[in-house]
């Protein structure tokens, strides 16, 4: 039996993953997940690939207010003043996209932690700052077949991580739908991998070569699944894993 074993969330994309016992999940992914991304002074969008430090600070967002904790303690809350300035980005998916600053406290202690200027952006409501698809998973048993033991899944900025199955089942689900609790999922393709995954989470020091393992194990730089919701609901921890059949 394939169960949810870990929930992931944060609502600022590049920033500390946070657990959670339930998520709910809609066509739009999580609420407010990756609701929030950073921006370099040249206007280009920053993540875990280019700046591994932004793993030290944790966000929470109610649709009304962000919190942000950085790493020496400090704590800065406000409400977020919706939509500013827009911005162009080239996004994950290579296609340009709207986006729109965000002024506001947290740019300050943010560029202190990334040693360098930074401003929060947005894009439209209800849009997440994910890639095409809005849930990602993975299963434990993929990331042993790396053979570099047990990882922090948190490297592959997975919505959630399955146990009980064998290596790389997941990817014998693309073109099918899945039930996971009250949500059906169409699973539809590979998780292409980037310079994010080596490195470690807790500090955000490039540590491991899990790109060159994942090409030596399967031959090419990819590892979990993309998914789109299409029943919404609530997915919890320990939730069964169901293959449903073909995906509409």
């Amino acid at each position: 039996m394939v169960t949810v074993t870990r929930l992931l969330h944060s609502p600022v994309k590049g920033l500390a993953l946070v657990e959670r016992e339930a998520l709910e999940l809609g066509p739009e992914g999580a609420p407010f997940d990756r609701r929030f991304f950073v921006v370099n002074a040249a206007g280009e969008l920053a993540g875990s690939w280019s700046h591994g430090r932004l793993c030290l600070t944790e966000a929470e967002y109610d649709g009304t207010t962000l919190t942000m904790r950085f790493p020496d303690g400090t704590v800065v809350s406000a409400p977020d003043p919706g939509l500013g300035e827009p911005v162009e980005l080239i996004w994950d998916s290579d296609e340009p996209e709207t986006a729109h600053l965000v002024d506001g406290p947290w740019a300050e202690p943010l560029s202190a932690v990334l040693g360098e200027p930074v401003r929060l952006a947005r894009i439209r409501e209800g849009r997440g700052g994910w890639s095409v698809n809005a849930v990602s998973l993975i299963g434990d048993a993929s990331m042993d077949a790396l053979g570099h033991g047990a990882l922090d899944e948190r490297r592959f900025r997975m919505t959630m991580t399955l146990a009980g199955g064998e290596a790389f089942a997941e990817d014998t689900w693309i073109g099918h739908d899945i039930a996971i609790g009250a949500v059906v999922l169409a699973v539809r393709e590979p998780c292409e991998r980037c310079v994010a995954t080596t490195r470690d989470p807790r500090t955000g020091e490039k540590d491991l070569p899990l790109l060159r393992a994942m090409k030596a194990v399967r031959g090419r730089p990819d590892l979990g699944v993309y998914c789109d919701v299409i029943t919404p609901g609530t997915v919890r921890l320990g939730d069964e894993v169901r293959v449903l059949g073909p995906s509409a």
